[in-house]
Parts: C-alpha cells; sequence; structure tokens
C-alpha cells in the first residue's frame, strides 16, 4: 500500500475534524453524536496523527535550523523546519481541539448549559483549542451561580 501523500493526509484530517465539529454543532440532540464524534472522527485523527508522525520521523534531507527538541523553543523551531512534523503537529491539534469540544458537549449536558450557549464554545474551541474550553468554564461557573 503506498504511503499517503501530505496533501492527502491535511486533506482526510481536515474532513474528519470538520464532520466531528458538524455533528457537535449542528446535531446537539442526536444520542449517537458524540459516540459518533468519539468513534470515527477523533479515532480517525488519531491515526492519521500517527501515520504523518511516521512519516515525519522517518522522513530523510528535510532542512533544519538545528538539533530538534521539545526543551528548547529552538529546538521546537528546528522541529518545525520540517513539513511534515508541521502536518503531524497540525493534526495533533485539530484530535485534541475537537477532544475539547467533545468535553464541552458532554459537561455542558451533565450541567444542564443549553446548546445555544455552547456554540461559541464550540466555534473558539475550533478555531482557538483553549480559548473555547476557557469560555465554557467561565459559563460553567456562571450557570452554577
Amino acid at each position: 500500500m503506498p504511503a499517503l501523500s501530505q496533501k492527502r493526509l491535511f486533506q482526510l484530517a481536515s474532513l474528519a475534524a470538520l464532520g466531528g465539529w458538524s455533528v457537535l454543532i449542528l446535531l446537539p440532540t442526536w444520542s449517537h453524536g458524540p459516540r459518533l464524534v468519539l468513534g470515527v472522527a477523533v479515532v480517525l485523527l488519531c491515526v492519521l496523527y500517527g501515520v504523518s508522525l511516521f512519516q515525519a520521523l522517518t522522513s530523510r534531507g528535510e532542512r533544519s535550523m538545528g538539533k530538534p527538541g521539545f526543551f528548547s523553543l529552538r529546538g521546537v523551531l528546528a522541529l518545525f523546519s520540517n513539513p511534515k512534523a508541521v502536518l503531524a503537529a497540525w493534526i495533533h491539534i485539530l484530535a485534541f481541539d475537537l477532544l475539547a469540544g467533545l468535553y464541552i458537549q458532554q459537561q455542558g449536558a451533565a450541567q444542564g448549559i443549553g446548546h445555544l450557549w455552547l456554540v461559541p464554545c464550540y466555534l473558539l474551541a475550533m478555531m482557538f483549542g483553549p480559548l473555547g474550553l476557557l469560555l465554557f468554564l467561565a459559563i460553567g461557573l456562571l450557570h452554577g451561580l
């Protein structure tokens, strides 16, 4: 089986994330929605992340800005000098942002927060991950008062 191209990995990851977010935002009362998001979209993103990470770690001949690493800004910048590593990082972000959205959905339902209050949290989490989660936490605190 031929390796997936970077373009194809990006497209598949984008579709999986968009599908997951669409279910959370557009089908709030569908009982199978969270299971579908977790069971299909998030799992697919995790698999695509594994593939892209493997490709990044096994690629040769990429330009480098120094010794790659996780414990300094220079090391992280060196990691991101490899386009395949950037794609792996992007898919990583897509997966965790969608998990944040799933958390928002499940905790919002458990706290009795209406869907319309959650939509801005979803949109912010989809674009800026932790800020959507922060907004949800603030709404949850206010809802509990």
